[in-house]
């Protein structure tokens, strides 16, 4: 799942993997390659059953969803997304687009997959109710202890059933979890998270965040192994 990908870029992804890649600048019918979108990429062997963007949020070409037949015969959904920036769209406009989000997902068909620039801070060791007064209760909820889309972190899974939320947590560690983005203040966050139905199980993930600043992004590549 990619998100912020130049239409240049798209177009040739798409040149190199026919028929296993799609963009939201191709479903989204408003858009155009000057935009930057989302994209979902497969393996060889696995085949796109259907795709859209997710409807009613604030910024549309930001999603994709696709409805993935996998080489084994498994169907899976799978989405990528970009929140807003409340900095540069207003906090207003990123809580309805977690809003929307949240209520899209929650009805999606199972299994699925989700992996996002969520463009949040919070991502502390063990997990914490969302303050319905807060200005960023819909985000705040969106990865609380009980999201209304009924979906788990997926690396968060990893690491707690490997122990090492246990051991962080005897060292007072206060998180992130690990960094996917740092901002040019020098602040580092984990913004780009896999978000999974309970049906499927991370077994293994992490970040590779060198490698992918090498390739010319500015976010970790983020990957998980379900078995």
């Amino acid at each position: 799942m990619l998100q912020e990908v130049k239409g240049g870029v798209a177009k040739a992804v798409r040149a190199a993997h026919p028929g296993t890649c799609v963009f939201s600048q191709e479903v989204f019918e408003e858009a155009t390659w000057g935009w930057m979108g989302c994209g979902v990429l497969l393996r060889r062997g696995a085949e796109i059953l259907d795709c859209g963007v997710v409807g009613g949020l604030p910024k549309p070409q930001r999603s994709l969803w696709a409805r993935v037949r996998r080489p084994d015969g498994q169907e899976v959904t799978a989405v990528s997304w970009h929140t807003p920036n409340a900095a540069g769209d207003g906090v207003a406009v990123k809580m309805a687009a977690y809003s929307s989000m949240s209520e899209w997902l929650a009805s999606a068909p199972r299994p699925l997959v989700l992996g996002a620039d969520l463009n949040t801070w919070r991502d502390p060791i063990d997990l914490i109710d969302p303050d319905p007064s807060d200005d960023f209760f819909e985000e705040h909820a969106f990865i609380g202890p009980t999201p209304s889309h009924g979906l788990v972190d997926a690396y968060r899974t990893v690491l707690e059933a490997g122990g090492e939320l246990d051991r962080r947590r005897a060292e007072k560690h206060e998180g992130p979890l690990a960094v996917s983005h740092t901002l040019s203040s020098g602040a580092s966050h984990r913004m780009d998270r896999i978000f999974s139905s309970p049906d499927l199980r991370p077994s293994a993930g992490g970040y590779e965040y060198a490698g992918a600043i090498e390739a010319g992004s500015d976010h970790a590549l983020h990957w998980i192994d379900f078995s």
